[in-house]
């Protein structure tokens, strides 16, 4: 169960925290190569390992390659850069419409790896949503104001803030968890 979730982080944050440990030694351009091309590995991975990537990671990981390939084929960072508030931006307003609704969109993304009761998929969708908006608005702030290289800076220690807000979570899964599922609220394999 814990080794499912960390090679789900280490496919979901692997990739970044390479871009933000060799980006200032390496600058910007290069530095995106290799996040295209790990995001691309760690794809291929998880498809091979589970037979199938969960819909998360495909989005963000598609959304780093596609982003990633027209920084570099356009010699242009704002690509790679403005893709955060685009993303973050995109995640936070389906997931209010989706509480509009009445409904935890968050559900169906990983409804595979934890099972909660609708009102724990609400607060959870809420709480993404929230940390979405404040990621996207400093993601703004920071690439108006600063060289790409203080961005990545910014990128990889927001990365970890998102890290440790995840894991807070399980305060959550574990509150509102479901019978079937384990004292943290995870599926049992």
């Amino acid at each position: 169960m814990f080794k499912k979730l960390f090679v789900g982080l280490l496919i979901e944050f692997g990739p970044i925290v390479g871009f933000f440990l060799i980006a200032p030694k390496m600058g910007f351009m290069l530095s995106t190569g290799l996040f295209v091309a790990l995001t691309a590995i760690s794809l291929g991975y998880a498809f091979v390992k589970e037979k199938r990537v969960a819909y998360f990671p495909l989005i963000a990981g598609l959304s780093v390659i596609l982003s990633g390939v027209a920084t570099l084929t356009f010699d242009e960072p704002l690509f790679l850069i403005v893709k955060d508030t685009i993303y973050n931006g995109a995640f936070a307003i389906v997931l209010i419409a989706g509480l509009l609704k009445g409904k935890g969109l968050l559900k169906p993304l990983f409804k595979s790896l934890f099972a909660m009761n609708d009102t724990g998929w609400k607060i959870l969708s809420l709480r993404w949503a929230i940390l979405f908006i404040l990621l996207a608005v400093g993601n703004e702030i920071v690439w108006r104001n600063y060289d790409e290289i203080t961005w990545v800076a910014y990128k990889g220690y927001s990365t970890f803030v998102t890290i440790i807000f995840a894991v807070y979570q399980f305060r959550l899964s574990k509150k509102y968890r479901l019978s079937e599922s384990n004292v943290w609220g995870m599926r049992q394999e």
